[in-house]
């Protein structure tokens, strides 16, 4: 399908076309999910939850949708790469929670402890705070390699770190507060 058609059914689905909006499902599900598929390494049951997901978010985000700034594919597939990071993250949570000792759990007062003040703070933080949080310290890339691996320049990296570590504070804080 060329730029045109698929530009007048983003229009209509913007508009809230339901028949609009079922042709791009049509016409992308399957690239989408054969994407999500790669970035699951083949789980299919994952794969799928990541597409359907992906869908979702796309229909309730439609309106903000530009065409000017890339393709309709190229939008999808970037919630998709969202969708499984934040599954994945989520995923890693959990099977941390479940090695950890009940007991091991609870700090000196009988709150959290620190490890998971920590896991929670980072679930509450935007996805690209902690993705950038996670590269740098859970999966200790350097600031070039979390750069080359974006696309973006070190300092853009350093920046981001900054802001990422700022807001990560004064989550924690608000966490404990909560407390």
């Amino acid at each position: 399908m060329g730029l045109e058609p698929e530009t007048a059914l983003v229009s209509g689905a913007q508009s809230g076309s339901e028949s609009a909006w079922r042709e791009l499902f049509e016409l992308h599900f399957d690239a989408v999910y054969r994407f999500c598929l790669a970035l699951t390494a083949g789980r299919r049951e994952l794969a799928e939850e990541t597409a359907q997901q992906t869908f979702v978010c796309a229909a309730q985000r439609i309106g903000g949708f530009h065409p000017q700034q890339g393709t309709f594919r190229a939008w999808l597939l970037g919630i998709a790469r969202n969708r499984h990071l934040t599954l994945e993250a989520k995923d890693r949570r959990r099977r941390w929670h479940e090695a950890i000792p009940r007991q091991d759990d609870r700090g000196p007062a009988g709150g959290p402890g620190p490890d998971l003040m920590v896991h929670e703070t980072l679930a509450r933080l935007p996805c690209e705070y902690r993705r950038a949080l996670e590269d740098k310290y859970l999966r200790q890339l350097t600031v070039k390699e979390m750069a080359e691996a974006n696309g973006g320049s070190v300092e853009a990296i350093e920046s981001l770190l900054r802001r990422a570590r700022d807001r990560f504070a004064s989550v924690y804080e608000q966490t404990q507060n909560e407390r």
